[in-house]
């Protein structure tokens, strides 16, 4: 899909670089994946069995978080926004920990 954008760009005439962004869901702590995966369900309930695919597909570990921020920036992407799925600070403490 990047691709397919910056191309859409280039013919368009732009001479800078598009603003590439993407959003990740995620929440740090094994004490709150089942509310996490609860909240992701219930808010996507709409999608039907689309839900379970959006809930499962958080992020939900050092490794799997760090992960993603490699692999969003080796495709090129600008902007990388996480919300968190647990409505406490104490998950924006957690990931600025291992993304900052």
């Amino acid at each position: 899909m990047l691709e397919r954008v910056r191309t859409a760009w280039r013919d368009a005439g732009r001479q800078d670089q598009p603003r590439l962004a993407a959003l990740v869901y995620f929440s740090l702590g094994e004490e709150v994946d089942a509310h996490s995966r609860a909240y992701l369900r219930h808010y996507y309930r709409w999608l039907g069995e689309y839900a379970e695919m959006i809930a499962e597909g958080a992020v939900r570990t050092d490794a799997a978080i760090r992960d993603t921020v490699a692999q969003f920036e080796d495709v090129g992407v600008t902007e990388l926004y996480f919300d968190p799925t647990v409505a406490t600070l104490d998950q924006v403490d957690r990931l600025a920990d291992l993304v900052l």
